[in-house]
């Protein structure tokens, strides 16, 4: 099993309005495509970064449900965190395997 993680690193005056964004629209539209196995959206506590950080996390059961996931939803969240909150929103993605 592979895991897709989504770091989000937000501005404190947006990440209410951008988890609301994740968990209402995004998550949603992205189960209704039944490919993962689950989606989660994590308050990372302990993060050395300022303002606040999360985890949106993917599991799949191989690399290509990840490499499709990129290219047709993942853009929707990269093109929301580019244009609507410019210089207010990181994203690093990762991919790990399960041991």
């Amino acid at each position: 099993m592979i895991l897709f993680n989504i770091t989000v690193l937000t501005d404190e005056s947006i990440h209410e309005e951008l988890k609301s964004w994740i968990l209402e629209d995004f998550i949603p539209a992205v189960t209704k495509d039944e490919v993962f196995i689950s989606q989660s959206l994590l308050k990372i506590l302990n993060s050395p970064n300022e303002g606040v950080t999360y985890s949106l996390q993917f599991v799949a059961e191989n690399e290509d449900i990840i490499n499709q996931f990129r290219t047709s939803r993942l853009p929707t969240l990269h093109s929301k965190a580019h244009k609507e909150y410019a210089n207010k929103v990181y994203l690093v993605e990762s991919i790990m395997e399960y041991q």
